[in-house]
């Protein structure tokens, strides 16, 4: 979500005091789904990991700390600390001792824009994932509930598979997929085909990145938000002021074809700000003036490229993902994962798409973040 500088230092003095759960995937339903769901593969497939097999039993005061990477998993995502033992929280599920080590305002750290470096867009001086995630990996090698501390870790993992996490996007109203997650994600089968690490899986350098093809935990959280910034960030070129359907050929106008109410360009008059629309998603702002919260914008420090926050054509809410709605776009990328870029022949890299994109991310996003956790609950372990 993008704010108006002007009301900017306002609107964080809000939100940093409210005592709520927010921004990530569900707590309930798809952060310990993920988790449980790495840790069963490995369970099953490798007896060497049949030590975990206890590792949803949450009852802290009588139980090792071997079994409390779902619940490391699911705590690490409270504004406050204090709020894990509110009637909000669901204590004989997740446990109901808080753990200190987890910061108050853990939050703010589970962003990371990997193009740019930025935690959240609007939010200065902050540690992104990255950053955030190197203190973690110091408490799952010295404090005395190191698989708590590995649930944290796979927390992490988990949240760079959220577009809005990989994009920056601070999401304080809401986000459409991972609403539309918390209704959804047992409708999706996890095939997990192999745990991924970074020295088998990992991304080799490229225009935007160096080499991440090394076992490291810097390489793990990267690898998945640059699989994320690359399915969720599209190439639209250089957007031009002009009516009609005067934009540039790109992944984003195929995406969204003039002729079914794609990306064009309106102008807002005397008092309304000029925009480029795709009626489904919204409105991206030009100018200040009425019209500055936008539905989709170009990606900071990415020219020609653009991300998407609403996803399920509902501007006003969220009870599209609530139902189960959504933006279909005419094509989708072949290659799930792919950045594409002006040198592509477009007709090679995009295939007819009849899913919204809500499917299309969860389809890929859940498998990306499963087979991540696993491969990094072998490489802590190890």
């Amino acid at each position: 979500m993008k704010k108006a500088n002007i009301i900017i230092s306002f609107f964080w003095a809000i939100i940093l005091i409210l005592p709520t759960n927010v921004f990530s995937w569900d707590n309930n339903i798809t952060h310990p789904n993920i988790t449980n769901k790495a840790v069963d593969y490995l369970i099953s497939t490798d007896s060497s990991y049949s030590y975990l097999s206890d590792y949803s039993n949450f009852n802290i005061d009588t139980d090792s700390q071997l079994t409390f990477i779902d619940e490391g998993s699911v705590k690490e995502d409270s504004l406050l600390s204090s709020n894990w033992n509110t009637s909000d929280w669901d204590a004989d599920t997740w446990g109901n001792r808080q753990d200190t080590i987890v910061p108050s305002l853990s939050w703010l750290g589970h962003g990371y824009n990997p193009k740019n470096g930025q935690a959240w867009d609007g939010i200065a001086d902050n540690q992104n994932t990255l950053e955030y995630s190197r203190t973690i990996w110091d408490d799952i090698n010295n404090s005395s509930n190191r698989y708590f501390q590995i649930g944290r870790f796979c927390h992490l993992i988990e949240d760079m598979a959220v577009p809005a996490h990989a994009n920056a996007d601070i999401h304080t109203d809401g986000d459409d997929l991972e609403i539309y997650s918390k209704y959804y994600f047992n409708t999706y089968n996890i095939n997990i085909e192999i745990p991924r690490r970074p020295a088998s899986d990992g991304l080799p350098a490229d225009s935007n990145h160096e080499d991440l093809t090394e076992d490291s935990t810097d390489n793990f959280i990267q690898n998945v938000a640059w699989r994320t910034y690359y399915m969720t960030s599209y190439y639209g070129g250089t957007l031009i002021d002009e009516d009609g359907d005067s934009q540039p050929d790109s992944e984003l106008k195929r995406m969204f074809p003039y002729s079914d109410g794609g990306v064009h360009y309106d102008d807002g008059g005397w008092f309304v700000n000029d925009s480029y629309v795709i009626d489904d998603v919204g409105n991206n702002w030009i100018g200040w003036g009425i019209g500055i919260n936008p539905d989709w914008w170009e990606c900071p420090g990415d020219s020609d490229y653009y991300y998407l926050e609403n996803i399920d054509g509902d501007e006003s809410g969220t009870s599209g993902s609530v139902n189960g709605q959504g933006t279909t776009p005419a094509v989708f990328k072949i290659n799930k994962f792919t950045r594409i870029t002006s040198a592509d022949n477009l007709d090679d890299m995009l295939a007819t798409n009849n899913k919204i994109l809500a499917q299309i991310y969860c389809e890929s996003l859940y498998q990306l973040a499963t087979e991540w956790v696993s491969g990094f609950i072998i490489f802590a372990e190890e």
